[in-house]
């Protein structure tokens, strides 16, 4: 029959065995949580790295669409411009036959009012050449 104090040296042995089976759940717990954090940190590197590149051609794409504006509100004033230019241009295409008209009239009109030539003023022409 076993006695008390063999009963308690069994028994210590297999609350020791429970304990440190106990502590080896524990420790494989503790690693496989730090292996799932790992791989978590692994998992958010890549996705930051895909943010940043998509940042880089969001960047990229902003800076197309700028200049993109930029040559179209130059293209907007350039046909304004253009447009102006043309319509001042036909304006002064429409008005020219009225001008060459006002402009012959003025060369071959006669005044209205007629002069008289008066000849109490003549002279002798005297030959200062000598």
């Amino acid at each position: 029959m076993p006695t008390a104090s063999s009963l308690s040296l069994s028994t210590g042995g297999y609350v020791q065995q429970f304990r440190q089976q106990q502590a080896q759940r524990t420790a494989d717990q503790a690693a496989q949580n730090a292996q799932s954090l790992q791989s978590q940190a692994r998992i958010a590197r890549q996705d930051a790295a895909r943010a940043q590149q998509n940042a880089r051609e969001l960047e990229i794409q902003a800076g197309q669409a700028r200049s993109e504006a930029s040559r179209l509100s130059i293209n907007v004033r350039a046909a304004t411009n253009i447009e102006t230019a043309q319509t001042n241009l036909q304006t002064s295409y429409d008005r020219l036959p009225d001008q060459i008209v006002a402009v012959k009239a003025d060369t071959y009109t006669a005044p209205n009012s007629t002069a008289t030539v008066s000849t109490a003023n003549v002279g002798t022409v005297v030959n200062t050449t000598a």
